[in-house]
């Protein structure tokens, strides 16, 4: 047939399936099924070998024809806080590292909101459902009493959560050793000579806020600090928040000259408001952050900081809900963080 002039084009589609790909690989097809959807126990060469002939020969699976067979879904649900931030939480540096060691083994993951306030019992489970979730990883850090907590607790599905100790058979937790950190931004300050310090902490409803409470006092006892040397505010990790507690610092305790802030955002806030008063860092005041943010090593002075070892973390966390998925339980793990000198502490 033919339309005016122009004859009539016909396209044939050949999909490429498993068969072909097991044909050219001269492989059974069950081996090639659990290479392609990334199970456990098929070598990494043999693994290679398919996912190679697949690409060469224009494999593209049907995920929605694969779930609806095998009745299980291959789609991880990364939960965070619908809260308005200030600036990119830290905990957004890990997601590539997820992504990638999840996509590793097929599972493709989306982001999900949970409220921080007005919270109604059943939200997780709802949206798991909702989404046909095979698993979950909680990566923000809600106050210790939330209720989301509890509903983890109780659930039977592969979860993994940041910075809070939820330990089930279905729910493992990670952690950067937070007391270790504060610990090592601490000494680091000590170290420096510095003998009247303070600490900014977070809200002391987070479980990661009394760790580096307790990494701090740790380390200035054994300095033989007396408390009224080392003064603790609590502050929220904003910006702002680090601003408001240097102005109170600077009005309560006159005489501390270097702050351990818990987090970088609350350090940066404090290092502006000083430039502000006419006060340079480090010359006249040292400041300390924890996190380790990219944007650190290009700020004014350059920020002293605990780094977090996102690559390990994000990619050990997928490994651990992967192991839950195919019937492992539940483990805590710390991570070891590293110090940031910066150039925002002065040795006295």
């Amino acid at each position: 047939m033919k339309i005016g002039n122009v004859p009539e084009i016909r396209r044939v589609i050949l999909r490429v399936s498993i068969k072909d790909i097991a044909k050219h690989c001269s492989m059974s097809v069950s081996t090639v099924s659990r290479a392609l959807n990334g199970d456990y126990g098929v070598k990494p060469k043999t693994r290679t070998a398919v996912l190679d002939a697949a690409k060469e020969l224009g494999y593209v699976p049907n995920l929605a024809a694969k779930e609806l067979v095998s009745q299980k879904s291959k789609l991880v649900g990364i939960f965070i806080s619908d809260s308005d931030y200030e600036a990119r939480p830290a905990f957004f540096e890990l997601l590539p590292y997820i992504n990638r060691t999840l996509a590793l083994h097929d599972y493709r993951a989306i982001i999900c909101t949970l409220r921080d306030s007005g919270y109604v019992q059943g939200e997780l489970s709802d949206t798991i459902a909702l989404r046909n979730l095979s698993s979950c990883i909680l990566l923000t850090t809600f106050h210790s009493s939330h209720p989301v907590y509890n509903e983890i607790r109780q659930t039977v599905q592969p979860t993994v959560v940041f910075d809070n100790s939820i330990l089930t058979p279905s729910c493992s937790n990670i952690h950067t050793d937070e007391v270790a950190g504060a610990y090592m931004a601490t000494r680091y300050l000590l170290d420096c000579g510095h003998s009247k310090i303070a600490f900014v902490n977070g809200s002391d409803q987070l479980e990661i806020s009394m760790e580096r409470l307790e990494g701090f006092r740790r380390a200035t006892e054994e300095a033989n600090l007396p408390n009224d040397h080392t003064p603790v505010l609590f502050s929220d990790f904003t910006g702002t928040g680090g601003q408001d507690s240097m102005r109170q610092l600077l009005r309560l305790h006159p005489d501390v000259r270097a702050v351990f802030f818990a987090n970088d955002l609350m350090a940066m806030g404090a290092i502006s408001y000083l430039a502000e008063e006419g006060i340079r860092v480090p010359d006249q005041y040292s400041i300390i952050g924890y996190d380790g943010l990219f944007v650190g090593k290009y700020y004014n002075p350059p920020l002293a900081t605990i780094v977090i070892d996102n690559p390990t973390i994000g990619t050990r966390a997928a490994e651990m809900l992967l192991a839950l998925i195919n019937g492992g339980s539940g483990t805590t793990i710390r991570v070891m963080p590293q110090l940031f000198q910066g150039k925002s502490v002065r040795t006295l």
